[in-house]
């Protein structure tokens, strides 16, 4: 078995690392060092993929190929318990997310909710297509859903390679809507508020944990806020609908 070689596609199968970024690994930093058959193609040994599944492992916790490629595989070992230890204690086993829109996320907001931002675009053809951490999910803020929406954000989450994506909107009929709740895909309403997203988030991810202190419970439903929108009032002003929207505002990010 210790003599065993693998071929370069069963290597990536296995390791869950791209051929294109495996050969940029080696010409870079020459993380392994694969032999050659006769016909010229690449030949892995059984210690070079236990090398490289460490070397993956670290790099999806955050780690940069150019510090740890020229690690022995006890030095690897060692990070990658670290790492371990570190997530049992709650301090880096966070959700990793990409934003498509406009909403303002504050750095302390989302540290509390255990959620890091990897990437935020207004423009969906900016985003990357490979990101130094694993994407967990991806947040596309729409105003109006409308047919051709389950396929806009299936090819972002293809694009970005994230687990699942929220489609954040204002607007749409419910035909529309109802499609976007698939396997792979939800909705949730603009603005973005942090019990709205916790909860998708822990519905959807079994790992997932919110540690520290409790948000407090929301003190108006969106039913009351909407009676103070819409409520008569003697003298013709905008003061309800400022008052709801300024309550709104401060429930959410």
């Amino acid at each position: 078995m210790e003599n065993q070689n693998y071929r370069i596609g069963l290597t990536t199968q296995i390791t869950g690392i791209r051929p294109e970024t495996l050969r940029a690994w080696e010409r870079r930093y020459a993380v392994v060092n694969p032999t050659r058959s006769n016909a010229g193609d690449r030949l892995y040994s059984q210690s070079d993929l236990d090398r490289l599944v460490l070397i993956k492992k670290l790099c999806d916790s955050g780690d940069a190929i150019s510090t740890i490629a020229n690690l022995t595989e006890e030095d690897l070992r060692i990070r990658l318990d670290q790492y371990r230890t570190k997530s049992s204690d709650g301090s880096v086993n966070k959700l990793n997310f990409i934003l498509v829109g406009s909403s303002i996320l504050d750095k302390s907001t989302l540290d509390s909710m255990k959620l890091q931002m990897l990437d935020v675009q207004l423009d969906a053809n900016k985003l990357k297509s490979n990101y130094h951490k694993k994407v967990d999910f991806v947040i596309v803020e729409i105003n109006t859903v409308h047919q051709g929406t389950l396929d806009y954000i299936l090819n972002i989450k293809k694009q970005v390679k994230a687990q699942k994506v929220l489609c954040a909107y204002h607007f749409g009929r419910d035909a529309d809507i109802k499609k976007l709740n698939t396997l792979d895909s939800s909705t949730i309403t603009l603005p973005l508020a942090k019990d709205h997203v916790i909860k998708w988030c822990k519905e959807n991810f079994g790992e997932y944990q919110v540690g520290g202190k409790n948000f407090k419970e929301r003190q108006l439903s969106d039913a009351q806020l909407k009676t103070i929108i819409e409520s008569d009032v003697a003298i013709k002003c905008e003061c309800p609908k400022h008052l709801g929207d300024i309550i709104k505002k401060n429930i959410s990010f």
